[in-house]
C-alpha cells in the first residue's frame, strides 16, 4: 500500500519550479495530508556546464500503517538540452527499507537504454519515447508559455521517469485569485491539470505565479486531501505529525458477515463520488446494475464459471514477479508438492505461501516475488506477489487483484472490509481466486482493479479507495 504514494510524487514533478536559474535553484514545499504535515518536497534546477538543465522533484513522507511507522523517498529527474532534447532521465524509490531504481540514458539512435535496479534483481531495456514526448524543462516552458500568452488550454506528452511511460497532460488556467500561503497570501494563476494515465485520468489543481513556480498544489487522493504548500527550508522540513494511513481507508460494512454468508454470492451495493472509475469485472465479479448518482450494484460469486480471457503479460516473468528465478523456480515446485493438475497445485501453493511467509508485519512497502521468497516477511501484497511469481513458476497465468475484503476485526473495529490484495490464476479457461494472507478466496473480496504485479498498476483500485462505500450487502 505505501508504494502507491509513489504515484503523489510523480504527479507533483510536472511542478518543477521555474525562477530565474542559478546554479542549483530550490524551491521547498511542506506536504500535508489532511491538514496534517507528513513529509516535505523540494524541487531543483541546475544549470549544468555545458547548457543542460536537470530538473528534479525530491519527496519524503512518514506516516502509519495501524501504528507501524513506514517512510517513502522518491525522486524523478530528468535532464534536457537548452534546446529542450531529452538526454537523461532518473528515478528512485526508497520504502520501508526497499529501493527502486531507473536511470535512463539516450543512444545515438534517439532510444533511451534504461537501467533498472532494485525488487530483487537488475536489468537492462531499451526504451523508445514518442516523438512528442517533453521532459520536464520542455513541459515548463510550455507551460510558460502559455500563461504568459493568455492561453486558456494546453495539451501535452508528459514523460513520468518513474512509471517509464509518457502520459497526456491537459493544463486549463482558470483565472488569478488570492492565495494563502504557509508564510503569506499572493495573487497566483488557478490551474487545473488532468493526467491521463493508463489505469485512469487524475486530477490535480494548483496556484502558480508567473514563472509557472507552483506555490500551492492540491488533489484528493484515498478519500483525504493532499497539499503541498511552498515555504522556506526550515518550514518544510519541520517535524511531521502522526497520521494513520491505514485506518482512513478502512470501511465499515453494513452488516456481520458469517462464513455462510461468504461462501454464497453477495450483491454489493456501492456509492462511488468524484470519479469515472469503476471496480474490476473478472469471472468472479460481474456489475449487475449501473444507477444514477454514483450507485453501482455488483455481484460477487466465488464459485462462478465463466469464459477468460489471458494477457501475456500475465504469463511472463517481470520485475515484480521473477517467476524465470532459479529461486522462485525451486520454491514453486516445493509449494505444489505431488500435485498434478492447475487447480491443485494452485491449493496447495496457497497452503505453502500461507505458511512460508511467518513474518506478518505492515512494515515491508512493496517487496517483489523474489525478495519475499527470500525474506518471508510482508503483509497481503507480498502473498499475492510470492503467490503469482510461484503460479507463473508453474505455468499457471496469474495475476494480482487488489481492492477489499472483510475481515470480523481490525484493530479496535468490527465488521470491516480493509484494502487488501490477492492472486488471481487463470484455470481451466477462466480467473479463480487465491488468498494466501487470509482463509482463501470468498465472496468478501471486493476487486477495484487487477494488474501483472507492477505497484503502478494499483493506480485505478487507489483512486476508487477514497471514493467508494458499500451502503447495503445481500444476497443476491
Amino acid at each position: 500500500m505505501m508504494y502507491r504514494l509513489a504515484t503523489i510524487a510523480c504527479l507533483f514533478a510536472l511542478f518543477a519550479a521555474t525562477q530565474a536559474l542559478a546554479e542549483v535553484d530550490r524551491t521547498w514545499r511542506a506536504v500535508l495530508f489532511d491538514g496534517r504535515k507528513v513529509g516535505h518536497a523540494v524541487t531543483e534546477r541546475e544549470a549544468m556546464a555545458g547548457g543542460e538543465v536537470r530538473t528534479a522533484e525530491i519527496m519524503s513522507l512518514e506516516i502509519q500503517r495501524d501504528g507501524v511507522s513506514v517512510s517513502m523517498w522518491s525522486l524523478e529527474e530528468t535532464t534536457e538540452s537548452d534546446a529542450g532534447e531529452p538526454l537523461s532521465f532518473r528515478a528512485e524509490i526508497k520504502t520501508a527499507g526497499q529501493t527502486l531504481s531507473y536511470k535512463g540514458t539516450r543512444q545515438t539512435d534517439g532510444t533511451f537504454k534504461v537501467a533498472i535496479d532494485g525488487a530483487g534483481s537488475a536489468r537492462v531495456q531499451t526504451l523508445k519515447l514518442p516523438p512528442f514526448a517533453k521532459f520536464f524543462e520542455a513541459q515548463r516552458a510550455a507551460l510558460s508559455t502559455a500563461l504568459k500568452n493568455g492561453e486558456s488550454l494546453l495539451a501535452i506528452d508528459a514523460f513520468v521517469p518513474s512509471q517509464l511511460e509518457t502520459v497526456p497532460l491537459e493544463t486549463s488556467f482558470k483565472g488569478r485569485r488570492r492565495v494563502e500561503l504557509m508564510q503569506s497570501e499572493q495573487q497566483l494563476m488557478e490551474i487545473e491539470q488532468v493526467v491521463r494515465f493508463a489505469s485512469g485520468p487524475m486530477q490535480v489543481n494548483a496556484f502558480v505565479n508567473d514563472d509557472f513556480d507552483a506555490q500551492r498544489i492540491r488533489m484528493d487522493l484515498l478519500g483525504m486531501k493532499i497539499e503541498l504548500l511552498a515555504c522556506d527550508e526550515a518550514c518544510a522540513t519541520a517535524p511531521n505529525q502522526s497520521l494513520d494511513f491505514l485506518d482512513r481507508l478502512v470501511l465499515d460494512a453494513p452488516r456481520a458477515l458469517s462464513k455462510a454468508d461468504l461462501s454464497q454470492p453477495l450483491r454489493y451495493s456501492l456509492r462511488i463520488d468524484g470519479t469515472d472509475l469503476q471496480p474490476a469485472q473478472t469471472n468472479h465479479q460481474r456489475i449487475a446494475s449501473d444507477g444514477d448518482g454514483g450507485r453501482i450494484d455488483i455481484v460477487v460469486d466465488p464459485m462462478a464459471r465463466g469464459k477468460g480471457e489471458v494477457d501475456p503479460i500475465y504469463t511472463l516473468p517481470s520485475a515484480w514477479v521473477q517467476s524465470d528465478s532459479v529461486i522462485l523456480q525451486d520454491l514453486a515446485k516445493r509449494a505444489a508438492g505431488k500435485a498434478t493438475k492447475p487447480a491443485e497445485m494452485m491449493a496447495s501453493a496457497e497452503a505453502f505461501v500461507r505458511e512460508y511467509i511467518f513474518g506478518k508485519t505492515l512494515s515491508v512497502g512493496y517487496a517483489s516475488a523474489l525478495e519475499v521468497a527470500t525474506s518471508r516477511q510482508g503483509d497481503c501484497t507480498e502473498h499475492a506477489l510470492l503467490l503469482t511469481g510461484i503460479a507463473r513458476a508453474l505455468g499457471i497465468p496469474a495475476r494480482v487483484a487488489t481492492g477489499l475484503a472483510y475481515v470480523p476485526s481490525f484493530g479496535d473495529r468490527e465488521n470491516v472490509f480493509v484494502p487488501h490484495a490477492w492472486t488471481e490464476a487463470f484455470i481451466d479457461g477462466r480467473w479463480v481466486g487465491f488468498d494466501a494472507a487470509l482463509s482463501g478466496f470468498d465472496s468478501g473480496h471486493l476487486a477495484l482493479a487487477v494488474g501483472d504485479g507492477d505497484p503502478v498498476r494499483y493506480f485505478a483500485g487507489v483512486a476508487l479507495l477514497g471514493s467508494l462505500k458499500i451502503e447495503a450487502l445481500q444476497a443476491p
